[in-house]
């Protein structure tokens, strides 16, 4: 379980209490050390073991008496574990039990500093954050009386915006939101959110599922002190909700067993929410307008002594507005739940009128009147709306005309701009490459760039060690060094290696041709023996749903075989893969994606040292080749120069069809470089046109495999068109005499390929992502790439 990448690490962990009958009987135990005087044990946890990397979020599910704040005492150091292994790195700030912290005699401002020196910060840190932590607490003039006089929610705004303004590297909150009002609620769910996405571990434990699946990457499930289930939130919830209905629909409709404590009175919350069958966190929902139904459901729990609540949704555009609104009690519709107070309602939008977009829904449970809100899945699934026509604005209003298409400019593909203010990523590394290796051990040195993105992680590489003073001290001599490998390198430091990792020669036009455009080819690992180790990529402009960026293309990874070490984390592999990342590819990177083409062997390599993780697999459709005649209404011509604006026409058509995937460019640009421009393999690149009205359908990209078939490299354009363009390529694999057409796509895309009798067949090649560095999560990209052997640099 140990990984340079945890920041918790726990192992058996169990804590069991001694229970006696009186304090003589304690004494006794005390003094005698005997077991005769009638005590036993009570076991509060026992054998419970997880780990979490940075930034993740962890919830923990369970009844009353489960163990979960017992875990997370012992997390925070509260309470000591009567045996397993516990490992923390990082400053934790915790919300416990109501006020644990606090000297009730002091005041609220006083308490701050208390707070803050317990977490080792001093009074001037915390001075420079009091601004903010009493602004936050919403306290106003009561900052300065003593906390005794605080009421509850008091209490819990001021002890949240201390534990959450200190810059925690981990968080730990254990149901102090729960005596918060609506509006402090809200803003807590935002600041954790924003702590997440700067990295903050956090490890959360609520009695709202709907919360532990919207904030929560992984969830817990504990019951009687044990693990019962721990991995995806969606899968836990609903496995630990089923656990909850059954349990609860075995006891007596009237009655509730005094083991089980009962919930507050007067209380209602959503316990199950499902968008489209997707739970809070997972999509986006993908929808066509004017054909598909929008499915809602919800589950509730309430007190059965009161009314019945109600449920109303809304839809909202993604910066904040409501687009739509609807609730149970304006529409004449009541709520139905059983007698302890469980509830199911269900909502269908028939043939969504919303038109194409990005939107989000929210669900809220009021009073039966509409007046008081009880729970809020804010966010729950967000939308992505899709249309056939040109039609703008937000709704589709019936009419009795139709409406006339405007024309479109081709889309866009310049590359997002990076933040100008970010040091370019090459001098950090020249410098420290330069600058370090000469230098003997023990010597000290300052680094010219002390605000560099990466300095902290970069120089332990080179054996630094930081100092009070900002100078770093060289402590050890690594085994490698690492530098830059320029695109015009010298093909002496990576042609032997090359032939070494793959048994075949790359010519220097090749490499010319892969890594053209660039400085950076990628880093490289350095022994007394010269290059052992390379990572490189290639910039490949992408558009993420309708947005132009910038991505890269993983390219050449080389270890040299002979080299000892070379997979484990400290290894040549890491080493080039994490600085490349770290370097590169992120937000406000010069890259803000990457992909590659992995096998599981090295797939699994890379995950299992946090640095990819899989979104995505390749298929292989193949069809099979017979007797095809011409197709009247289609021709199809190799392309020339005089093609780009059909080139372009076809490009813009597919990009704006396939906006709710991630695509790379394929505009004339591409076209030109990747197949026309191609050193070493010849292409046959065909646009393909209408008969008669000579509009272009698309462009087909093909490469011949001989004996083994004619390879479909690459379509652009509509995919409404794609079965037009397969065809082009079954006509000219019957005109070569080849048995068959085969093609790479995308599992989550290859949909797109069917027809014409094609089989589709799982290979292993995977699409990862990274998670390394900062940037979108693996979540966000899951089977939302359209890839083709095109988008690679060796087909």
């Amino acid at each position: 379980m140990s990984s340079d990448l945890n920041v918790i690490e726990a192992q058996d962990l169990s804590k069991v209490y001694q229970l006696f009958l009186s304090p003589a009987d304690r004494l006794r135990q005390m003094l005698f050390g005997a077991s005769r005087f009638g005590n036993r044990s009570f076991s509060a946890l026992s054998g419970v073991s997880f780990s979490l990397h940075r930034g993740e979020v962890l919830g923990l599910v369970g009844r009353n008496g489960a163990g979960k704040s017992t875990l997370l005492q012992i997390v925070c150091g509260t309470l000591m574990p009567s045996s397993g292994a516990l490992n923390v790195r990082g400053r934790v700030a915790a919300l416990l039990e109501l006020g644990a912290g606090f000297n009730v005699e002091f005041s609220g401002r006083e308490n701050v500093y208390l707070y803050g020196s317990v977490l080792g910060l001093s009074h001037q840190e915390m001075a420079d954050r009091f601004d903010e932590i009493a602004a936050f607490s919403g306290i106003g003039e009561f900052i300065d009386q003593p906390v005794k006089t605080y009421s509850s929610g008091m209490y819990v705004r001021l002890a949240f915006s201390i534990a959450t303004s200190v810059d925690p590297d981990i968080l730990v909150v254990d149901e102090a939101l729960s005596v918060g009002d609506g509006e402090f609620a809200r803003k807590s769910f935002d600041r954790i959110m924003a702590l997440r996405a700067k990295g903050t571990t956090i490890l959360f434990c609520s009695h709202s599922l709907f919360q532990v699946e919207s904030i929560c990457t992984r969830a817990m499930w504990l019951h009687a002190g044990k693990v019962v289930a721990q991995g995806n939130p969606a899968q836990v919830v609903s496995a630990y909700q089923e656990f909850l209905d059954s349990t609860e629909a075995q006891q007596p409709a009237l009655a509730v067993s005094p083991a089980q404590p009962s919930a507050p009175k007067g209380y209602a919350r959503l316990t199950r929410v499902r968008v489209g069958g997707l739970a809070p966190g997972q999509g986006p929902l993908q929808l066509v307008s004017l054909k598909d139904d929008l499915h809602i459901d919800a589950h509730f729990s309430s007190d059965p002594n009161l009314p019945c609540p109600s449920v109303a949704v809304s839809i909202h555009s993604p910066d904040g507005r409501i687009v739509s609104s609807a609730g149970a009690w304006n529409d004449g519709h009541l709520l139905e739940r059983d007698a302890v107070g469980l509830g199911h309602v269900s909502l269908r939008f028939p043939q969504l009128p919303l038109l194409k977009g990005r939107y989000y829904v929210s669900l809220h449970l009021f009073c039966e009147r509409g007046l008081h809100i009880y729970d809020v899945a804010d966010r729950a699934v967000y939308l992505s709306v899709e249309q056939e026509g040109l039609e703008q604005g937000l709704f589709h209003m019936p009419r009795i005309w139709s409406s006339q298409s405007e024309d479109r400019l081709p889309l866009d593909s310049s590359p997002a701009a990076q933040n100008p203010n970010l040091m370019p990523p090459e001098v950090l590394l020249d410098w420290l490459s330069a600058t370090v290796p000469p230098l003997p051990e023990g010597a000290c040195v300052t680094c010219p760039f002390p605000q560099a993105p990466g300095l902290e992680t970069l120089a332990p590489r080179f054996g630094l060690v930081a100092q009070a003073d900002g100078s770093f001290l060289k402590t050890r001599s690594p085994r490698w060094s690492l530098a830059w490998v320029r695109s015009d390198a010298p093909p002496l430091d990576w042609h032997a290696l090359f032939k070494l990792c793959f048994g075949h020669e790359m010519s220097p036009a090749h490499w010319d041709w892969k890594y053209r455009g660039q400085t950076l080819a990628g880093v490289g690992v350095f022994a007394d023996s010269g290059l052992v180790g390379f990572y490189g990529g290639l910039p490949r402009q992408v558009i993420k749903h309708g947005v132009p960026c910038m991505a890269l293309q993983i390219g050449d990874v080389m270890v040299h075989p002979n080299e000892r070490g070379v997979l484990t984390r400290q290894g040549p592999f890491n080493l080039a893969c994490t600085t490349f990342l770290e370097q590169l590819m992120g937000f406000e990177r010069p890259f803000l994606l990457g992909f590659g083409f992995p096998n599981q062997k090295h797939l699994q390599l890379a995950t299992r040292q946090g640095i990819y993780k899989a979104v995505d697999q390749i298929t292989e459709t193949q069809w099979p080749v017979r007797r095809l005649l011409a197709d009247w209404r289609i021709r199809s011509q190799p392309v020339t120069t005089s093609d780009e604006l059909s080139v372009n026409s076809c490009w813009a058509d597919m990009a704006e069809a396939m906006r709710s995937s991630i695509l790379g460019v394929r505009d004339w640009a591409f076209v030109v470089r990747r197949y026309l421009q191609n050193p070493t393999v010849n292409y046959t690149v065909l646009l393909v046109r209408a008969r008669f009205a000579g509009s272009p359908l698309g462009v087909v990209v093909l490469r011949d495999r001989a004996e083994d078939g004619l390879e479909l490299i690459d379509l652009i354009g509509k995919p409404s068109n794609f079965p037009q363009l397969i065809r082009s390529a079954l006509r000219q694999a019957y005109l070569l005499g080849r048995q068959r057409v085969f093609a790479w796509s995308t599992l989550s895309h290859q949909h797109l390929l069917q027809g014409w009798r094609g089989v589709t067949t799982p290979i292993d090649v995977w699409i990862p992502a990274n998670v390394w560095s900062n940037g979108p999560t693996a979540e966000s990209l899951q089977d939302q790439w359209w890839l083709m052997g095109g988008d690679t640099d060796f087909r």
